[in-house]
């Protein structure tokens, strides 16, 4: 089912001002990539609203689309509640996309119910020791599934059935609330590197579909993350997750695109990012 959809995005750079990852503050990167991203989705679509905090806000709401200032209230530790926030105010079929993805050919998005990014094979990786530590306290959630074997990454994630966007949400709440309640118990595997919110966005997600025996639309086709990225280059999509995207050579490439693509709204993220006081890259373009 072909249908138009709002476009939206949401930041919190609490977590990214507090070490996440162990790389300090990167408050300056996160705000030149997610204009980037933003600037590059208004070539393509009419309808766009970024959903930002206070502090992102003072350097982000002269974009050319909607910049809804939002008091999010995160945790460090669940760096994407902000997409959560953002979802919940949704009256109409949208399509979220993360701050680390990079549009630069117009996709047509096309999909029934529900749309992710891509079926993940990480889940020995990343998931199965969590999944274990949650199966303790989710005896009561019927949509649970104790070793599915699979997610789903939700760099792109959208909704045509605001019903099912509901039962998502009341899902991530749950997983939440079992997070909040016994995140000592969680320590070591945070000391381990797992972060938890992926889990309770994208596992809890992948949980809800197989439990309503819906399968998504995934943007990206291929059975590994070779196939999906070779897919990905020839529509014109970039998804840079995880540490990736603050390695130099990404943060240098993000920064010369948004001053020769965009140098208008280049000139004024700089301007405002230096009268905050937030030290910007002198790099030399040629």
């Amino acid at each position: 089912m072909k249908q138009q959809h709002k476009m939206i995005y949401s930041l919190d750079v609490l977590p990214i001002t507090n070490n996440r990852w162990n790389m300090g503050d990167k408050l300056k990167e996160t705000i030149y990539m997610t204009a980037l991203s933003v600037l590059y989705s208004h070539l393509w679509y009419d309808e766009i609203e970024l959903y930002v905090d206070e502090i992102g806000y003072k350097f982000l709401y002269m974009l050319p689309c909607a910049v809804t200032k939002m008091q999010n209230g995160n945790r460090i530790e669940l760096w994407m509640k902000s997409k959560i926030n953002a979802m919940e105010l949704q009256t109409k079929p949208f399509i979220h996309i993360d701050t680390d993805i990079f549009i630069k050919k117009k996709i047509d998005f096309s999909f029934d119910d529900v749309i992710v990014e891509r079926k993940e094979d990480t889940y020995q990786i990343h998931y199965k020791k969590q999944v274990e530590f949650f199966n303790k306290y989710t005896k009561n959630l019927p949509y649970w599934h104790t070793n599915l074997g699979y997610s789903y990454n939700c760099g792109i994630f959208g909704f045509n059935d605001l019903k099912l966007r509901d039962e998502f949400i009341k899902s991530y709440y749950d997983l939440e609330k079992i997070y909040i309640e016994n995140q000592e118990g969680f320590t070591s595997l945070k000391q381990e590197g797992y972060e938890t919110c992926i889990l309770i966005e994208q596992y809890t997600l992948a949980s809800l579909l197989n439990y309503k025996n819906n399968t998504p639309t995934m943007l990206l086709k291929g059975d590994n993350i070779t196939e999906q990225g070779k897919h990905a280059d020839s529509i014109g999509y970039s998804h840079f997750f995880g540490m990736k995207k603050y390695d130099k050579y990404v943060v240098d490439e993000i920064e010369l695109r948004l001053s020769k693509i965009f140098p208008y709204w280049y000139k004024q993220i700089k301007n405002a990012l230096e009268k905050e006081g937030v030290i910007a890259n002198n790099l030399q373009f040629v």
